[in-house]
């Protein structure tokens, strides 16, 4: 009963975080991770008291401390290690900037949403959703091809012919609500002059997976309207890209050719 307490508390908390990764990989496949993830002072505050009511320890509950840095490097993956970190304070946020290194991207899953301990969120946020896998493939011409299998959406369920179902009324109110104020993106950037890529957001040497401000996406009148219509493998594309502060890439293989230095 208090576990559930403490998580119905919570869920206010949901969408006071921003989260932004950058993936640097070199053709052997080695590479970094930056990540900064940066969280409301306001919901500091509160996760540690509903650390304290859970009889747990309130420094544990920082999801922005060294200590939470060091350990996600284990959650990320197999090679991969705790390089530096530093804080960060912007604004209203509290946060923290890290630097990861790892021997091999084929044994990281990246995940799209930020862990934030003490803060639940329901599949239809985008908890539980599987991580992005790597693959890493060298062509005979000396281009190294990075291929990216990226889960769909959360908020696109399984109909049942196993295609992405339209959403519902609730569950789009409900991750508007939960997320408001959240911002996440994911970014791949290969050491090396880009060649060619399927998604269709590039910046130079950058390829983005996803970039979501939440509360601009929300301001659109017709957001409803366009995530459902979404779900129809025909629209969906269109639908998503008209979205304001929504840029999803929805194709379950990302490939990133490049040619190393």
């Amino acid at each position: 009963m208090r576990r559930a307490f403490l998580a119905i508390l919570a869920i206010p908390l949901a969408g006071c975080f921003q989260s932004s990764t950058v993936l640097h990989v070199k053709a052997d496949g080695s590479g970094t991770i930056e990540q900064r993830t940066l969280v409301t002072e306001a919901a500091m505050d509160q996760l540690r008291t509903f650390a304290i009511l859970g009889g747990g320890n309130p420094d544990a509950a920082d999801p922005t401390s060294e200590a939470q840095a060091r350990a996600l490097a284990n959650v990320i993956g197999t090679g991969v290690t705790y390089v530096s970190s530093t804080p960060v304070a912007l604004e209203k946020y509290k946060g923290r900037d890290t630097l990861y290194a790892f021997t091999d991207v084929t044994q990281i899953r990246l995940s799209e949403q930020p862990s934030l301990p003490g803060i639940p969120l329901p599949p239809q946020a985008g908890a539980n959703t599987p991580p992005i896998q790597f693959a890493l493939d060298h062509k005979p011409d000396g281009h190294v091809v990075l291929r990216l299998l990226v889960p769909r959406p959360a908020i696109f369920p399984n109909g049942p012919d196993g295609r992405p179902a339209a959403p519902s009324l609730d569950q789009i109110t409900m991750v508007k609500q939960l997320l408001a104020g959240a911002r996440l993106s994911v970014v791949v950037e290969p050491e090396g002059t880009l060649v060619q890529t399927n998604s269709p957001f590039v910046d130079a040497n950058r390829v983005t997976l996803l970039d979501v401000d939440i509360d601009q996406a929300s301001a659109d009148p017709d957001l409803v309207k366009k995530i459902q219509s979404a779900a129809q493998p025909d629209q969906t594309k269109a639908a998503v890209a008209s979205i304001p502060g929504l840029k999803v890439t929805l194709e379950p293989e990302i490939t990133i050719e490049f040619a190393p230095k």
